[in-house]
């Protein structure tokens, strides 16, 4: 209904091109834009797409999407990239807090448990941090595991990832503690997707791990291969699971949108 330029994103350092995708909240389309020029986060009204608010973003680049999440008492809107953590308040864009934490490039999206917030990235540093998000800016722990397109997963107290090397991991969420790790096979661009207590997570070659949210050890379901490239996360709906892969490349490559259930 309608279409509206909503701000300028001319990066130098990568031309990669436009990266977070934009979040509903209320009758608002959030969208952010980080870049070396002058980032920004904004929300519009999603019936006219007239602007809500506007608020200015380091001038770095960054790729993460925004989320809204009910943590430490309250909604709030938040954000890695930029060599920090950031919140605002979601109907206002005010900011709330932020920590100097990650690095300037991350393109997964903050996970939370608790009052407890996890981001991990990226480039030129690899990092992983868990903040506590009451706004007392405490960081927990931080290690140096990177999961630099792909997010984590929050469970139960417990921080799972598949890292870019190919490495799953287990971590307490309250001290960092790795609970267990297990070699799997990377590089990894998808997200975790979580089924009950079942954690699908694809990797660029094609290949699904589905392993256990289990803290007490590492405990695989099954190891399924489909096509040759794998970088989007798997849609799991009905009982089914949707699964986009490509064979081969250049002139020759195929994609294809498997669908697998009973």
């Amino acid at each position: 209904e309608w279409k509206k330029e909503i701000g300028s994103f001319h990066p130098q350092l990568y031309e990669y091109g436009y990266a977070p995708s934009p979040i509903l909240y209320g009758a608002t389309v959030i969208v952010a834009a980080d870049y070396e020029k002058g980032g920004w986060i904004a929300a519009f009204d999603g019936k006219s797409g007239d602007e809500v608010w506007r608020t200015k973003r380091p001038f770095m680049l960054s790729f993460s999407s925004p989320v809204v999440a009910d943590v430490a008492g309250r909604e709030q809107l938040l954000i890695s990239g930029c060599s920090l953590v950031a919140s605002y308040d979601p109907q206002t864009g005010k900011p709330l807090w932020d920590v100097e934490a990650t690095t300037m490039a991350t393109c997964g999206t903050i996970v939370w448990d608790g009052d407890l917030i996890f981001a991990s990235g990226g480039y030129p540093k690899p990092e992983t941090v868990c903040i506590r998000a009451d706004g007392s800016k405490e960081v927990l722990w931080t290690n140096s595991q990177k999961c630099y397109e792909q997010s984590m997963m929050a469970v139960d107290g417990y921080v799972y990832c598949l890292t870019d090397k190919g490495v799953a991991y287990c971590w307490r969420g309250s001290d960092g503690e790795e609970m267990w790790k297990e070699r799997l096979s990377g590089p990894v661009s998808a997200s975790p997707v979580l089924v009950g207590d079942t954690i699908y997570q694809s990797n660029e070659g094609g290949t699904t791990f589905v392993f256990k949210a289990n803290p007490e050890r590492f405990e695989e379901v099954a190891v399924n291969r489909l096509g040759d490239e794998s970088f989007a996360s798997p849609a799991i709906c009905g009982g089914r699971i949707y699964l986009r892969v490509a064979d081969k490349s250049g002139n020759n490559r195929q994609e294809y949108l498997y669908c697998i259930g009973k």
